[in-house]
Order: C-alpha cells, then sequence, then structure tokens
C-alpha cells in the first residue's frame, strides 16, 4: 500500500517537474438565472443621498442589457421605499419596501433597454437621515 502511495506521488511530482498539465477538480460556473443575476448586480451604481424624509431622486439613468428589471438594494440604517420613475412618463410605477441588510429588491419588471428612469428614494420612518442606494439595471 505504502509502495503505491510513493509511486503516485514520484509520478505526480515528475509531471510538474516536466510541466505536464495536472487535471483540477472540475468546477461548477454559475448558470441559467444565477449566472444572469451575477452579472446584472455586478453592474450596480451606488448613489449616496443627502436627505431621504420626503423623497429624493437618484439617476438619471438609462437601462442595459445586463438585467431585463430595474433592482435596488438599501445600503442606509433605516428602510426606504423606491418606486421607479420613467422618463417618458413622469410618475412612480409603484412602491417597492427595501428592508435594510443588503437584500435586492425589484423596483420594475421587464423594463426595455435604453429606458431613461429615476429612482425616488423615500424613508419608511420618515427621519432626515443620508441615504445610500445600490441600483442595478
Amino acid at each position: 500500500m505504502l509502495t503505491r502511495i510513493v509511486r503516485a506521488l514520484l509520478a505526480f511530482a515528475t509531471m510538474t517537474a516536466l510541466g505536464v498539465a495536472v487535471a483540477a477538480p472540475a468546477r461548477a460556473e454559475p448558470t441559467g438565472d444565477l449566472a444572469a443575476a451575477a452579472t446584472c448586480y455586478g453592474g450596480y451604481v451606488r448613489k449616496s443621498l443627502p436627505r431621504g424624509g420626503t423623497g429624493v431622486d437618484a439617476g438619471p439613468y438609462t437601462t442595459s442589457t445586463r438585467c431585463v428589471d430595474i433592482n435596488v438594494r438599501n445600503g442606509s440604517v433605516y428602510p426606504v421605499k423606491v418606486c421607479v420613475i420613467f422618463a417618458s412618463i413622469g410618475t412612480c410605477n409603484y412602491w417597492t419596501t427595501v428592508p435594510t441588510g443588503g437584500a435586492w429588491r425589484v423596483a420594475a419588471t421587464n423594463v426595455r433597454d435604453n429606458t431613461r428612469f429615476y429612482v425616488r428614494v423615500v424613508l419608511a420612518e420618515y427621519k432626515y437621515e443620508p441615504l445610500v442606494i445600490d441600483t442595478a439595471y
């Protein structure tokens, strides 16, 4: 048994010394929804807003091919509510609550590429604290 292990180690050392590629264990790459989400969130934009009491708009942004939806994440101490204002319409689509803790939330679904928009941010607890919001689009 020991001889087999010694031979395997010697063979491995010889192959390495000669520059022969040694196979590494295969690693799974993200696929499907997971890969799309990683690409989408990898291009997010962080915006620091001075005060969020009555609402502050982040943007303007223009959607890209990275994401199908407009996603937001709260980097603030307090929970916030957000809505997306499409420049062509000028009004909020619907309000989405975004808690603290770093979880992404969908603020608008199935948005066409090259669509110009703003994200309106309001503190859910009506405080006048600085806000940090991440937007992936």
